[in-house]
């Protein structure tokens, strides 16, 4: 399988060295973006490993069940241990264990882990080189990059992070552990008193904090060991199935956990096709209307008109839709003025056009070949009106109204 090729790449074409390929297929190249340093924080790495696994049910047997019997009118605790080798290979032998004085040590209960296997349900893929993109994305609330100003209060300022923190885990291995546990007790009332507490527990997750693993309790099985010249034990197996997870420091000699940082901006860029020059009418498109919330986030939107493409971001968007009315002055028969000034277009740079304006005369409209006027930034604005077209001269008593993109 080829490796990951950190020394023989040339930095120009990051091209790997042929003559270093290991496999049929050529060197993985490091991309050294994906590497984060991780001496400058404190967030351990975390592992679950199969002793975690016998730690947790072992404690939960002890701290969580707590099994007590009653003997000569007390509440007695029983202890649990784990098995070992030298004291599986007693209980193998004898079906019973001793102590270092060669007593026989009843009542108490025993651990032995059976097997480990990974689960069919979620098994992993069958390839030699793990997922990169197989993992889980925890955000802690801290980022060292965007810290609090204030030392003495740190209340946070709500303003635009340039990045956040991430903390890249790999999926853990989905594992069945089978156990069994051995009950050793005097008489059997004892031993029915302890299979009694234990019982309820079936389905529960058996673990101590972080570390809870779903467990079941299968057929339970009893007998009775008799030994020459003791008294006689009465033993029960209780076996369990734990469904666990496992996740080491490293796999593959890579750490399964690795840190980095989101992307400053995300900018969004779409196409809205129109049939007319957006900047010759007052009218805005309904699809570049839909695209507003994207382009007020900061994303851009382009529009094709005519084999022409503009690009629309915040403030020319804000420029179309910036639509506001002005009451014009009489000053004769055929021409008023307004104390106002037209818009500079953002993108052309230029003063908005006549056609950026609509002009309303006691509320109806007044098409454009009526009147003559040339918009200005500079100065107040003149409108002449052809009244032999318009059918009409402008009254003092007149409302005109101009709607546009005005300054």
């Amino acid at each position: 399988m080829p490796r990951l090729n950190r020394n023989d790449i040339d930095r120009k074409t990051n091209k790997p060295n042929p003559n270093s390929t290991e496999g049929l297929t050529p060197d993985l190249v490091l991309n050294r973006a994906l590497q984060t340093r991780r001496d400058d924080d404190v967030v351990k790495t975390k592992q679950r490993t199969i002793y975690d696994i016998d730690y947790a049910i072992k404690w939960y047997i002890e701290n969580e069940i707590q099994p007590q019997i009653t003997a000569n009118k007390q509440l007695l605790s029983v202890p649990v241990i784990y098995a070992n080798g030298e004291k599986w290979d007693n209980v193998r032998r004898l079906g019973y264990l001793r102590d270092e004085k060669g007593m026989l040590q009843s009542p108490i209960i025993m651990l032995k882990r059976n097997s480990v296997a990974e689960k069919d349900e979620q098994r992993s893929l069958d390839v030699n080189r793990p997922n990169s993109e197989n993992y889980i994305v925890s955000r802690p609330k801290y980022n060292s990059r965007n810290r609090y100003e204030d030392v003495l209060f740190p209340i946070p300022k709500y303003e635009p992070k340039q990045s956040e923190e991430y903390y890249i885990v790999d999926i853990p291995k989905y594992v069945t552990v089978e156990y069994d546990m051995m009950i050793w007790c005097d008489f059997t009332a004892q031993l029915n008193e302890l299979v009694d507490q234990i019982l309820p527990y079936g389905r529960f997750s058996w673990g101590n904090e972080g570390n809870k693993f779903p467990t079941a309790i299968g057929s339970i099985s009893f007998e009775t060991v008799n030994t020459v010249g003791e008294d006689r034990l009465v033993r029960a197996t209780i076996p369990l199935t734990v469904h666990g997870t496992l996740l080491s420091e490293q796999e593959v000699r890579i750490s399964t956990i690795k840190k980095m940082y989101s992307v400053k901006k995300l900018v969004f860029e779409m196409t809205v096709d129109v049939d007319n020059n957006i900047f010759e009418t007052t009218q805005v498109p309904i699809k570049l209307l839909q695209m507003q919330s994207v382009i007020s986030s900061g994303g851009i939107v382009s529009v094709s008109s005519g084999g022409t493409v503009t690009n629309i971001n915040a403030s020319t968007m804000n420029y179309l839709t910036n639509l506001t009315e002005r009451i014009a002055t009489y000053s004769n028969t055929t021409t008023v003025t307004i104390a106002a000034f037209a818009a500079v277009n953002p993108v052309t740079t230029t003063v908005a056009s006549k056609n950026e304006f609509d002009i309303f005369i006691n509320g109806q409209y007044v098409d454009k070949v009526v009147y003559t006027w040339t918009p200005s930034d500079i100065a107040s604005q003149t409108i002449i009106f052809d009244t032999g077209i318009l059918g009409y001269i402008i009254d003092a008593n007149d409302v005109i109204v101009v709607k546009g993109r005005w300054a």
